[in-house]
């Protein structure tokens, strides 16, 4: 026997709006699409790594190593081969759209009489000479990371070593004892010439950190900090040396370049914490997320999920000794197996240490704004905030409050800066709060008054006007021809628009405010009851997304300028 659910009003739209996605899709779409994903938001960015890593793992049974290759190759005869030091990237790129240049990299070349091996050089060879070392695919550079251009070899995102420091990075050039297989220490997703299955995950996929984010310029990584294994905050302790040296900006970095420093991150210190390598050079050291959006950094789960990581996430124990095979220093490190000592962070590191952590401990990714919403913001009040401990005061617009109390701002230059509520005096944040519930309340109204004109319409039979100021598309979209066709798939859809819009009006009217201010963030986002329909309040109206879950594209997203300089900053920031 079975039984039917009932259709409502949110499956009527949904299934109209996904016809017209899919109809788009079909008459303009697939090369749009693959533009739209290359120039998208980091959270896109990150989805479509997960993806690239879960058609690998299907075709190959297990992950790329974190560092590995085929051949030994060395600083004295980088042409003999890639010194098993190419990272993950390299083995997932025919998986991101990036065919061309994995034949590239597989096959042998010669470029002005230097013949290169399959699987090319040591991956710091000069870039110039062999050429795929420079080509990083466009999905590892982070749209708001406008260093990038200035390090265009290097990645925005950087994949999990897990929570120990000894030996997790890639193979050294020569032997620097201590040195040798150190499993007990690889206990993260990747590991040098370690190839892990979703199998290995005891913790769950859903548990388990894949990727992160890493800013390329702007930071200083500290070189040759001893002590790390056993208590790796000595390395925030070295940032306030004056003899500490550092690597050069941009560390160094190369997509293709499988070492710590390059292309790993570690779940010890909270995002955007320094970072520093040890005397083993690229080999072993503390590297932190980092990111351009916000206090945190979005990272990648297993599963596929993208998320974001607070740093002010719980980190455990800072002081604590890290897990080391051999029990350095008197017995003073963590015997393998051991769970995580940093919390939920550490937690979130660790592949198969039976971690386990509340998924509420990590939000939503951080929301990427346009161009024409940030030219909006524009024309909000200039506001002077103040240091909750009373170190200073900033001049920025209020753009956005989060149900989880982050405070997203907008400073007089356009730069974004996103603080939760607790770093500022007791009246700013009030007047925050304040602020938010009257913009919602204004904006529920007009989406009120807006639906009813979008109805008008539609009975009225105006369904290119309807096109073209009530939903949203692609500036490339905007032809005659095109606004034609939306408007025909409008038309095919009147009579069960019309009802589903009488339907959601009656709703809004039975709602609370509270309700109404719920079905306004699902109608922006796309989630829960407005699953897979979104609307955009933009120029003052409530609009319909043509484009579901591809909205991010709309328009170019804005590149944001760069942090509130440090040494300015009386929030703390880094």
């Amino acid at each position: 026997m079975s039984s039917q659910r009932p259709t409502s009003w949110m499956d009527g739209i949904t299934l109209y709006v996904a016809c017209i996605v899919g109809l788009s899709l079909l008459a303009t779409a697939l090369p749009r699409w693959r533009q739209s994903a290359r120039s998208a938001a980091c959270e896109m960015n990150l989805k479509q790594l997960g993806l690239a890593f879960h058609n690998y793992h299907s075709a190959y049974r297990q992950l790329p190593m974190g560092s590995g290759g085929t051949s030994p190759g060395s600083v004295d005869e980088p042409l003999l081969g890639n010194a098993n030091r190419l990272s993950p990237w390299v083995g997932i790129s025919p998986f991101m759209e990036q065919q061309a240049l994995w034949e590239q990299i597989s096959n042998p070349m010669s470029v002005a009489n230097k013949r290169f091996p399959a699987m090319g050089p040591v991956p710091w060879y000069d870039f110039e000479s062999y050429p795929p070392w420079k080509k990083r695919p466009q999905a590892l550079a982070c749209p708001a990371d406008s260093t990038t251009k200035k390090f265009p070899t290097a990645s925005s995102y950087v994949v999990n070593y897990g929570d120990a420091v000894m030996n997790v990075g890639a193979s050294p050039l020569r032997e620097m004892p201590p040195y040798g297989k150190t499993p007990a220490a690889l206990r993260g997703m990747f590991g040098r010439e370690m190839a892990f299955r979703f199998r290995d995950v005891l913790d769950g996929l859903s548990n388990t950190l894949m990727v992160s984010e890493a800013k390329i310029g702007g930071v200083q990584v500290a070189k040759n900090v001893s002590g790390m294994i056993e208590r790796p905050t000595v390395c925030i302790d070295a940032q306030g040396k004056a003899d500490t040296e550092y690597w050069p900006e941009g560390r160094t970095a190369c997509w293709a370049d499988g070492s710590l420093l390059s292309t790993g991150v570690q779940t010890i210190l909270p995002p955007n914490s320094p970072s520093a390598t040890s005397e083993k050079g690229e080999l072993e050291g503390v590297l932190s997320a980092s990111s351009h959006h916000g206090e945190g950094a979005h990272v990648l789960i297993a599963d596929g999920s993208v998320r974001f990581a607070s740093q002010s996430i719980d980190v455990g124990d800072q002081d604590s000794p890290t897990v080391a095979q051999g029990h350095l220093d008197g017995g003073k490190t963590l015997p393998p197996g051991s769970r995580s000592p940093f919390g939920v962070w550490g937690a979130l590191g660790t592949r198969a240490a039976k971690d386990r952590f509340d998924v509420a401990a990590l939000s939503d990714p951080v929301r990427t704004y346009q161009e024409l919403e940030l030219a909006e913001f524009a024309a909000y009040e200039l506001e002077t905030w103040h240091a909750a401990k009373g170190t200073g005061k900033l001049q920025a617009r209020q753009i956005d409050l989060s149900d989880k109390g982050v405070l997203t701002l907008m400073s007089e230059s356009g730069d974004i800066r996103r603080l939760g509520l607790s770093r500022f005096a007791s009246q700013d944040a009030y007047r925050a709060v304040e602020t938010h519930r009257k913009r919602i309340q204004d904006q529920s109204k007009l989406l009120l008054e807006h639906l009813a004109t979008q109805l008008d319409l539609l009975e009225d039979k105006q369904f290119e006007t309807f096109v073209r100021e009530w939903m949203v598309v692609n500036s490339d979209d905007e032809s005659k021809s095109n606004v034609a066709m939306m408007a025909g798939l409008l038309k095919q859809q009147r009579g069960a628009m019309i009802t589903k819009y009488d339907q959601l009006l009656e709703l809004f009217h039975q709602m609370d405010e509270m309700t109404r201010a719920k079905l306004q963030e699902n109608l922006t986002t796309g989630k829960g009851l407005a699953r897979n329909f979104q609307m955009q309040f933009v120029q003052g109206k409530w609009k319909v997304v043509a484009e579901g879950r591809f909205n991010r594209a709309i328009g170019r997203p804005q590149e944001i300028r760069g942090a509130f300089e440090a040494a300015a900053d009386p929030f703390g920031g880094r």
